[in-house]
Parts: structure tokens; sequence; C-alpha cells
């Protein structure tokens, strides 16, 4: 791994704070964290995590089906299940979590699932542990995925259509109308994860389905806390008889601890605020079309890219992994993806709505001198 340029290691820091990361006395402008609003250290999100620590402690003590659950969980439910248009909804600790244990649970031995090639790691260890059959289909290809599905629907009692709204690592997003019209077409259920999605697409954050307009078509819609509400945690929304029946049989679900009531309050406040944080989102969006354009005027692509989540191809492995410390040395963080994660070597910049025109300009300044090197 070291000799492929892929071994990596876990950084040690100090403390990340509003668009810097600090180590010691050097600070760093952050664009690798997925604090798409900047809610991660606002004084707001604070002053509810210790308020909520005051009222209940800070673990929850047990499994939800155990030591029993604090109103704050119902709460955040019964908003999520309205939000996104659905019956229920029900919380994870994680979006590992959640989708491992959704897809596990809910499909088996029997059953297909079409899943879409750049789809999360989440994604495909939930699939190869159900047991079902896996279709994978060319990246955003609705015909390529049309033609697997005429071939094998017909060999399956259930099948199953996984994909991400928005693409981690591309930055792009999934084509949720044309996915919808398959799934309907040919009697398959569509389960969505909006991880990147969330609070930053859709009038109220709802994400990519809300701003395709398919949130009550859409069977299995999935999201987490982690990305641009700043916080901890996932959850899933649907009908009735799905959440009755991850809560009895999820074992993601079922054998761990759930996360601290302190958290869910959190959670809970982030969702209200992102309803309103339109001004925040126009503003991120506008800031990522920027830093897109100028990428372009120096000769460095950014694939499909149409979110705030900006890859940008540098070159090969060692390229790549050079750039981004070289980047680091000029005092701004982009991490290097590489394989397994990605089959073309990039930076992966994440844009907040921290972040300025002038953070964006220092990045593009870096960057030109750099690709001369």
């Amino acid at each position: 791994m070291r000799e492929k340029g892929l071994f990596r290691r876990i950084k040690n820091i100090e403390r990340i704070s509003g668009k810097y990361i600090y180590e010691g006395e050097k600070r760093y402008l952050d664009f690798s964290s997925s604090n798409y609003l900047g809610y991660r250290d606002s004084e707001w999100m604070k002053k509810t995590l210790v308020d909520a620590v005051k009222r209940y402690g800070v673990g929850s003590g047990a499994s939800r089906l155990v030591v029993g659950t604090a109103d704050i969980y119902g709460e955040l439910e019964e908003l999520l299940a309205c939000k996104k248009k659905q019956e229920r909804a029900l919380l994870f600790n994680s979006g590992y979590d959640a989708n491992i244990g959704i897809i596990s649970t809910l499909y088996g031995k029997g059953d297909v699932i079409y899943c879409d090639k750049l789809n999360h790691a989440s994604i495909y260890d939930g699939i190869k542990m159900s047991g079902a059959h896996m279709v994978r289909y060319l990246h955003n290809d609705m015909e390529d995925l049309e033609k697997r599905i005429v071939k094998t629907r017909e060999k399956y009692e259930r099948a199953l259509i996984v994909v991400d709204s928005v693409f981690s690592m591309e930055g792009d997003k999934a084509p949720l109308r044309k996915l919808v019209e398959l799934k309907e077409r040919y009697d398959i259920e569509l389960m969505v994860d909006e991880a990147h999605g969330g609070g930053v697409l859709g009038r109220d954050g709802m994400g990519a389905s809300e701003e395709a307009g398919v949130l009550e078509r859409i069977d299995i819609n999935m999201g987490t806390f982690s990305k641009a509400y700043g916080s901890q945690g996932a959850y899933v929304a649907s009908s009735e008889d799905i959440i009755d029946y991850l809560i009895n049989r999820c074992r993601s679900l079922i054998y761990t601890t759930s996360l601290p009531p302190a958290v869910i309050a959190c959670n809970l406040e982030a969702v209200k605020r992102a309803q309103g944080d339109r001004e925040a989102r126009e503003r991120l969006a506008a800031l990522s079309d920027y830093l897109r354009d100028e990428l372009k005027k120096i000769g460095m692509g950014t694939l499909d890219s149409e979110t705030n989540i900006i890859p940008i191809v540098v070159g090969d492995n060692e390229r790549t992994l050079w750039m981004s410390e070289k980047l680091r040395d000029e005092g701004i963080m982009i991490p290097a993806i590489r394989k397994p994660t990605v089959t073309t070597p990039r930076l992966r910049a994440s844009l907040s709505a921290n972040h300025s025109t002038e953070d964006v300009d220092r990045l593009i300044e870096c960057l030109k001198r750099l690709k001369s090197l």
C-alpha cells in the first residue's frame, strides 16, 4: 500500500472551529469537512447541547428497546416523517448503521437489488449482508439500468433500486425523477440515501428528493445528521409497516446503545433551523458554481460535480498526494482521495456556508501555482 501511494494515516488535530482546523499553533483553511451549513460549532448548537445535557445527562443508557426512549426522539421522528411525506421515521446511530441495517433487514435471498456503481460503501455492505442478488448499473445511466431490469426483474419476487441522492466523491446528483418512473413501471421499491443532500438541497432542505419533487414517491428515504446538520446520527422515513419491521428485526438498531438524548436535541434544532435557512443554501450554491468556473479557467477538471462537493482532478495517486501535502504547507486542508474509494484520484473540496469568495480565491491561486510545478 505504501509503494502504491495508498497507505493512510489518521491525522491528530487540536480542534475544528468555523472554517479552520487547528494543529497546535498552525491554522488550516478547511475544505475537507462536511459541515455544509456551518452548524457544527455555532453558538446555538453549543447552547442546545449544553441545555440538553443538563436535562438528560450524557449517555442514553442502553438500546431504545431495553431502556425506553425520551420524548425528544419521538418529536424528531415525527418532524422527519412529516417533512419527508412519509408515515413514520426511525433514528439510527450513524449513516453506516442505517444503510447496512435497513437493506439487510428488508431484503434477502430471492430478492434483487439494483445498485448504482458509485454508491457509498455502506450501501454495498448492506447488500452483501442481505444475501440478495446485486445488479450494478453504470453510474447515473438510466438506459443501462432499464436494460438490466428488463433482463432480470421477472426472476425475483421483490426488487429494490438503491441510490445516493448526491454522490459523495463526485458531487453530482442521481436522476431521481427517472428513477421513480422506472421503479413504478417495473414494480420496484426505491431507497434514496440523502446523506449529502439533506440540509443543502430543496426548498426546506429536505434534500435532492424534495428538489426533484418526488418525496412521497420514494419508498425508503434515508438521511444523516452528520453532514449539513453538523451533528451525528441518521434516520429512515418510510411506511408504518417498514418502520415497525425494522424496530423488531433490524440488528444495527436493536443491539446497540442509542444516541444520547443531547445529540438528538441538536439534531432536532438543526433540522428546524435548516428549513428556513434558504439564504445559506443559495450562498453555498453560488460559491460552488464560482469555484467550478475558476477551476475550469485554470484547466482543472471537476468531473460532473453540480453541488458543493467538488472533485479536483490533478493527476495520478502520487501527484494527487503531493498536491494535497503542498496545499497543507500553504495552510489549506483538502484530502487526496484514491483507490479503492475512487477509480480516478482527485482532491475532494467540500464547500461550506462558512467559506467566502476570498477563501476560494486563495485556493485557486495556490492550485494555479502548484499546477505549474
